[in-house]
């Protein structure tokens, strides 16, 4: 039997505690050579771009068809995530999970909640690894749903004390921080500009839709401090500037992903600043403790992520064990009889 899981279903069964330690074993799994991982492909649907999309998508083309995908045989699970991006209906987007171990289709999910959990903890795990001890000020880019789970996934990780917040609209700033106040019990203040956010801050993270970098690297504080870019996964845009890149030591998620999709390293590469190897390493080798996080003379460290099919199908597998042991879900039954006749 197939169990089917709905966004509103998913909603419960598991905290940001435990999207964390899902994506820290997935990743783990990953980096100690017992996993694999498809890098997300683009198909692009032709036709005229919308201006909410525009400067994520190439020329001639209005959305695009994706996949990605994993395998975490440790975990028993492997599978695919399909999604479609920038048509009328917004992002419609599928895990299918297959059970490594019997070879049958385990589970087809909604991944809209997941991934909005799923993504706050890849980055509060590189953070975890990769963030100066004694980390206390947040500069959050960003005021969208994304920045909320952001901010609860780093909170767990970090003893963060303030967090001063910029997006480019005054009253979603100032109505995100006002929530987050409530909830979380800490001093989440809107700032007027990105240099102003990044005032003494010990970790930056970047959470938007921008194609271009939404602060300037020179505004970074000069000590110490580590930098999650979130909201950009295509070669030809990115959040991040080539002074951040070029003075970071700079971690992906899933090194041949990151180096081939993130326009922060595509870019200066072309620029010809940097080459490959000032990437230091993906998330898998620092979740195996494979790759030193902080060298004694690192000031910088920077965390690129889009989402990889190790961290789906980390979390994936983990949900869909929670469903069975709480009866979340639907069953459907496919592979019933049928003859190969004409």
């Amino acid at each position: 039997m197939v169990l089917i899981l709905h966004n509103h279903e998913i909603r419960g069964l598991m905290d940001i505690s435990d999207y964390i330690d899902a994506v820290d074993a997935g990743y783990r799994e990953y980096g100690n050579g017992n996993g694999a991982a498809f890098p997300r492909k683009n198909l692009w649907i032709k036709g005229d771009k919308s201006d909410t999309y525009g400067g994520h998508l190439p020329g001639g083309s209005k959305a695009s068809f994706k996949f990605k995908a994993g395998l975490l045989p440790g975990l028993s699970g492997a599978g695919v995530n399909a999604y479609t991006a920038g048509l009328p209906g917004g992002l419609k987007t599928f895990m299918f999970l297959f059970n490594t171990d019997t070879g049958a289709l385990a589970a087809i999910m909604e991944v809209m909640y997941l991934s909005w959990l799923k993504t706050a903890a890849v980055s509060a795990l590189a953070t975890r690894h990769l963030a100066p001890p004694n980390s206390h000020v947040l500069a959050l880019i960003g005021s969208g749903r994304h920045a909320r789970s952001q901010l609860y996934g780093l909170t767990h990780v970090a003893d963060i004390q303030r967090v001063q917040v910029y997006s480019r609209s005054a009253d979603n700033r100032h109505a995100f921080c006002e929530r987050m106040n409530a909830e979380l019990g800490i001093d989440v203040a809107p700032v007027a500009s990105p240099a102003a956010a990044l005032e003494d801050a010990d970790i930056v993270t970047a959470i938007t839709t921008s194609s271009e970098p939404v602060f300037d690297g020179a505004d970074l504080p000069d000590k110490p401090l580590h930098i999650n870019g979130l909201g950009a996964h295509y070669p030809w845009v990115r959040e991040i500037d080539t002074h951040t890149v070029v003075n970071s030591r700079v971690f992906v998620d899933v090194l041949r992903q990151g180096i081939s999709e993130n326009g922060e390293i595509v870019i200066p590469i072309e620029e010809g600043v940097i080459d490959e190897t000032h990437v230091a390493g993906d998330l898998g080798a620092l979740a195996a403790r494979a790759v030193a996080a902080r060298l004694p003379d690192t000031k910088w460290t920077l965390f690129l992520s889009g989402g990889t099919g190790i961290d789906d199908i980390a979390v994936a597998t983990r949900l869909y064990q929670r469903a069975l042991e709480r009866g979340v879900g639907t069953e459907f039954e496919f592979n019933q009889s049928y003859e190969f006749e004409l």
